[in-house]
């Protein structure tokens, strides 16, 4: 049966993975994550706002006058320091001034999350999805079977492609694969996508655009306009259905664990399938043991992927 989430279980856990996923999952395990958004009332900024005057604190030389007294102002003294928060300092302040690691403080300090949009595959599920992930961490797990997978390569993507006609600067926009060659529906010249657009979750879903059927000038195209134009090839669903071929035209790499990934935490737009509500539910009632066993194995540097 399935366990009852309320709204506040998923507020909670939102901001768990959001707080961890500021840190790279380095040095917050799920239990004192979660002791802090409770005790802080899903507050992540501010805690995350606390324990970076807390690390530059402890980072300052000493002498300096002008900052002693702004660090008085933000009342972060020893004498009321959360311990849990100066913990989580000390184990920042004690990492390495990596590249990586500098990025993550300046953002954690402006309380950004860096994402983009990308493009899942599964060919288990012969589906494909995409995704608002954290750019340094670019992973999701399917819904369906609940395995995680790595981005599809930029130029690899496949969908809705922006094509702009180097022949008679016609722009127009079909469904393409990048690196796949398409036809200008204005002079038949072979153009090639400049991006792939992400689907819009709300309108109709691509295929169903409008009530005209398909149909360009590819060689391949089940509903070939004429004249056609060889060595180019169609990509939408229903050619390659008629063509026995794949609906998956790029699978996923299956995400092999380095144990910094954090859970989906990023709320999705409307481009995206669904909202990071519906997917901490899903997760919260499907795999709550197997989360509990990694917790307990990984410690403080489970991995949590989406």
């Amino acid at each position: 049966m399935h366990q009852d989430i309320s709204e506040d279980d998923i507020e909670l856990e939102k901001s768990i993975r959001r707080f961890r996923e500021m840190f790279h999952a380095k040095v917050a395990p799920v239990p004192r994550a979660k002791s802090l958004m409770r005790r802080y009332n899903n507050d992540y900024d501010l805690v995350t706002q606390k324990i970076m005057q807390l690390k530059d604190q402890d980072d300052d030389p000493e002498g300096e006058a002008e900052n002693q007294v702004e660090r008085g102002a933000m009342d972060v003294n020893e004498d009321n320091v959360d311990q849990d928060l100066q913990d989580v300092a000390d184990r920042l302040r004690v990492l390495p001034l990596t590249e990586d690691n500098v990025r993550m403080f300046n953002m954690a300090r402006r309380t950004e999350i860096p994402y983009s949009q990308r493009q899942f595959s599964c060919i288990q599920c012969v589906r494909d999805w995409w995704r608002e992930v954290p750019e340094r961490k670019q992973v999701s797990r399917c819904r369906y079977c609940k395995r995680r997978y790595d981005a599809v390569p930029k130029d690899q993507e496949w969908g809705l492609a922006a094509y702009t006609c180097q022949n008679c600067s016609h722009s127009f926009r079909s469904y393409g694969q990048m690196g796949v060659p398409a036809p200008c529906y204005r002079c038949r010249n072979i153009v090639l996508p400049i991006q792939i657009i992400p689907p819009q979750r709300n309108p109709s879903r691509l295929g169903n655009r409008s009530q005209n059927p398909h149909g360009c000038c590819a060689e391949d195209c089940y509903n070939r306009q004429e004249p056609y134009v060889p060595g180019t090839h169609c990509v939408h669903p229903r050619t390659r259905q008629v063509r026995g071929l794949p609906r998956v035209l790029y699978s996923s790499q299956n995400h092999e664990s380095t144990g910094s990934t954090v859970a989906s935490c990023i709320s999705q737009g409307s481009s995206m399938e669904c909202d990071i509500e519906e997917i901490i539910q899903e997760d919260l009632r499907a795999i709550p043991e197997e989360d509990e066993d990694e917790d307990e194995d990984e410690d403080e540097d489970e991995d949590e992927d989406e």
